[in-house]
């Protein structure tokens, strides 16, 4: 269940970060992982299913009327996890196969985040075309769990700044506590 949440925050994340569509789709290759996982959770929302989500969403809610207008832009999310049953069961090198699939010119880290109490580490790729923000993708493992989501379209930086601290999404402070 753990799983299913953490997916749900992350696909909310992603919509939350997209305000228009551009570019082409860019899905990543994690064959090398399915063997090894004990779970896996495979989610791909196309712009259909996203408006058709949208209409769930409450306009007369300031938050939820910006989240359905950023989801208007959307053409797809796409969110693959797995949990595997023990620690190690997917090394190093299987993540270091997705980050070689977030190659430079086009790809570009933008930040990570890295708890040592728990071993949960986040990272956040940026994908620029023509000068544009033109897809974002976020790897998020811990030793028994890793999640790739990526999401292709035009990434407005403000909506994601103006969506923090809402749907359990965090704040984003510069400033260290």
């Amino acid at each position: 269940m753990r799983l299913f949440r953490n997916v749900a925050l992350i696909a909310v994340v992603i919509a939350a970060l997209a305000a228009t569509l551009w570019g082409q789709q860019f899905k990543f290759n994690l064959d090398h992982l399915d063997g090894k996982a004990s779970e896996k959770i495979d989610v791909s929302l196309d712009v259909n299913m996203l408006q058709f989500a949208a209409k769930f969403l409450n306009t007369k809610n300031p938050d939820e009327a910006q989240v359905k207008k950023i989801i208007s832009g959307l053409e797809g999310i796409y969110i693959r996890s797995f949990e595997f049953k023990k620690e190690g069961a997917y090394s190093p090198s299987d993540l270091d196969q997705v980050r070689n699939q977030l190659k430079a010119p086009e790809w570009s880290r933008i930040f990570g985040i890295r708890n040592s109490d728990d071993h949960d580490n986040t990272e956040v790729w940026v994908r620029s075309a023509g000068g544009k923000v033109a897809g974002i993708a976020i790897l998020s493992s811990n030793p028994r769990e890793l999640t790739v989501a990526n999401l292709v379209g035009n990434v407005d930086i403000d909506s994601l700044a103006a969506l923090g601290g809402h749907f359990g999404l965090p704040k984003l402070d510069k400033k260290k506590k």
